[in-house]
């Protein structure tokens, strides 16, 4: 008798089981006797917690109803069913317990008992057309002996045990001075946030912010598809402080996500998501920990791989059928950007050699975000490195059953290499069979023409432009039984045929021709800041204006012995307009500019060089690619100093580096603010280190170009 008096006792806490929150309080429309009736949605606490159930508990007339067989089955009991009858019997070992509908009769181990009209049990059908047989609280105290009751400051029902249940907790308690406020939120996480959010496609997913990394247990209730999500140790205060939420969202997945401080010894915050069908979810949680995304349905990014598809080498990312994507092409260097949304990086792989046709290599993050999109997208980005020299890539992208498909669109570089890293460059041409060929190079025009027979290559007919600064362009044109590629340079070349006569791979190294002098470059060269504009001041009293001249004259001497005609915009403390330093150059028609800078923050712990350019495509009458130039710089100077390397950095609104029409670049030498590398700064010896690395970088530039 003692054990079936704890199957009761837990049949009576279930029976409490029916809403997250705590007084939720939507209007929701049911179906009794065959009427629809509005009634009004309430939550039930037990022992002062509130707990959940697949139906939602309301208030009918004066009672409130729960319902009866989510309770039964939540404690391990079996539930029949007579539908002539209409009375559902709960089993539990040797005990019994039988509820009829509309009738005051209710026999527990073949003993009857009445209840009183308004607490009748009832045949609830909801707006989903689920069913239910819905019992009230009232049900408790008639049968069972427990107290029932009504708070009225948080217009909540209450059921108490037996033995003596607890007060109803008052849901904003007043904090005063010792009252162990300070104590009991030791360890105790903060919920600041919850809420359902959808990015740019039709998908939302709920987004908890915290104020550190939360521990969570989550549970999926399949008879009633909602997930349960209990963090752990956590207080909820959002803006409205511990008050209970209630997000209706009605999308394809999620209909409804209720949350509410469902404990306070220990603490825990509960959230419940009301989905239309069983969906795989997971958790993504931000690297500080503070941002937690559930998810729904959405793709996972497990890698890239190189397959033949109809007969062409393509990439193949798997498993991501019906995802939505967007293609982006970045210049300076030449990109492909695809984003898919609603996707997560599951691989820990994020660079894959998967060379073919024009694509070098693909770099893969979970990509944060920019204007183009919403805050709240989860995407994958996946960005295609293109060939050297290669302008305007094109890929078709393709649906494959699951899978996307990426094949590079057909141009020369199926069957053209060219390697443009080096001061010699390789140039290979991939033929269908072994055959002759011919090279003639015409150095008047700087053309050199590669003759092959039509049926030995496929290659494409038309015009691929380089413009790398060394290449112009590639033309590929037919006459009579001959294929003939062109290639165009920018400057004089010499060249060598690596290949043997007959061969299935035309192989050449060419290079610029040695005998034409550096000395018709000229150069411009800014120190930056000075006059009344000091620039950045270290700790110590170190002012940039002063070391960017010092680095400034002393380049100026060195590509002078050189031979090179050198552009100074100031030689001295004065002050010059950012305006009339890229005038000075582009009214001398500079062939590159150099503007020496140094850098400060308020993080001292923070060194080494940086590199900003613009992008060819973001300046001022830019016709030249930019960032070879501030790369081959980097290259230089870390060679020579053995620093700390920061990087090539875009920042186009810089106006010297913008408003010149040449190749540009500002060269950020190291940080003042950092003790260490304002000391090198400040020496002589390591100024000369940088001073030779950077004309090694435009020495080496010219000789690329």
């Amino acid at each position: 008798m003692k054990r079936w008096l704890v199957i009761l006792s837990l049949l009576v806490i279930l029976l409490a089981v029916n809403s997250l929150a705590f007084g939720a309080n939507g209007i929701i429309n049911v179906s009794m006797n065959g009427n629809k009736v509005q009634v009004k949605e309430v939550g039930v606490l037990l022992d002062g917690q509130a707990f959940v159930s697949d139906v939602p508990s309301f208030i009918y007339v004066d009672r409130t109803l729960v319902p009866v067989r989510f309770v039964a089955e939540r404690l391990g009991a079996k539930v029949g069913w007579d539908q002539s009858t209409k009375t559902a019997t709960i089993l539990h070992d040797n005990n019994e317990i039988k509820l009829t509908i509309d009738s005051n009769k209710v026999v527990v181990n073949n003993q009857t008992r009445t209840l009183d009209k308004n607490s009748i049990p009832k045949l609830v059908t909801f707006s989903n057309k689920d069913s239910r047989t819905m019992v009230p609280v009232r049900f408790v105290s008639e049968v069972l002996g427990y107290e029932v009751g009504w708070d009225e400051n948080n217009q909540i029902p209450y059921i108490n045990s037996p033995d003596g249940g607890i007060e109803v907790p008052d849901l904003n308690p007043p904090i005063t001075p010792g009252s162990g406020e300070n104590e009991e939120n030791v360890g105790t996480t903060t919920i600041s946030n919850i809420q359902v959010v959808k990015g740019s496609t039709s998908k939302h997913r709920v987004v908890i912010n915290s104020d550190a990394a939360i521990e969570y247990d989550a549970l999926f209730l399949p008879d009633s598809n909602k997930l349960v999500v209990d963090i752990k140790d956590s207080k909820l205060k959002t803006s409205a402080g511990n008050t209970p939420g209630d997000i209706r969202v009605n999308d394809e997945f999620i209909n409804r996500v209720t949350y509410s401080q469902y404990d306070i010894n220990p603490y825990i915050t509960r959230i419940v998501i009301e989905l239309d069908d069983e969906y795989d979810y997971e958790f993504y949680t931000s690297s500080d920990g503070k941002t937690t995304t559930i998810t729904f349905e959405e793709y996972e990014f497990n890698g890239i791989t190189v397959e033949k598809v109809d007969g062409k080498d393509a990439l193949v990312i798997e498993d991501v059928e019906n995802v939505q994507y967007n293609v982006l092409q970045l210049k300076s260097p030449e990109r492909i950007v695809i984003d898919l949304f609603d996707t997560n990086l599951t691989e820990k792989t994020y660079e894959y050699d998967v060379q073919t046709g024009f694509i070098k290599k693909a770099r893969v993050s979970q990509f944060a975000g920019d204007t183009n999109y919403s805050s709240n997208d989860r995407i994958v980005r996946i960005v295609l490195d293109v060939m050297d020299g290669v302008s305007n890539p094109n890929v078709s992208i393709e649906r494959d059953g699951d899978n996307l498909v990426i094949t590079p669109q057909k141009s020369i570089w199926e069957f053209v290499t060219y390697d443009n890293n080096y001061n010699d460059k390789y140039i290979s041409i991939k033929n269908n069979d072994k055959t002759k060929y011919d090279v003639v190079y015409d150095s008047d025009l700087k053309k050199m023409d590669i003759t092959i027979p039509s049926e030995d290559t496929d290659l494409v007919k038309g015009i691929t432009t380089i413009s790398d600064n060394f290449i112009e362009y590639i033309q590929v044109t037919e006459n009579n039984d001959y294929t003939i590629v062109s290639i165009t340079f920018k400057r004089g070349i010499e060249y060598e045929v690596l290949s043997s006569r007959s061969t299935e791979k035309i192989e050449l190294v060419v290079r610029r021709d040695s005998s034409i002098p550096f000395t018709d470059k000229t150069i411009v060269i800014d120190a930056g800041h000075g006059g009344k504009d000091p620039g950045a001041i270290s700790p110590n009293g170190t002012r940039e204006k002063d070391v960017n001249l010092q680095i400034a004259l002393k380049t100026q001497s060195l590509l002078e012995g050189l031979g090179y005609n050198v552009i100074m915009t100031r030689t001295d403390d004065t002050f010059v307009d950012l305006y009339e330093r890229a005038n000075i150059a582009n009214r001398n028609g500079a062939d590159i500019f150099v503007s020496i800078h140094h850098n400060s923050t308020l993080n001292n712990a923070i060194n080494g060089l940086e590199i900003l350019y613009c992008p060819r495509d973001q300046g001022k009458g830019k016709t030249e690619e930019q960032y070879p130039l501030a790369d081959v710089v980097r290259k230089g100077i870390i060679a020579s100093t053995k620093g700390a390397d920061r990087g090539v950095i875009q920042r186009p609104g810089l106006v010297v580096i913008r408003e010149t029409n040449m190749p540009a670049v500002l060269v950020e030498v190291g940080y003042l603010s950092n003790a260490q590398e304002e000391a090198r700064i400040r020496d002589g010896n390591y100024q000369n280190l940088v001073v030779q690395g950077l004309v090694n970088g435009i020495q080496n530039y010219f000789e690329m170009n």
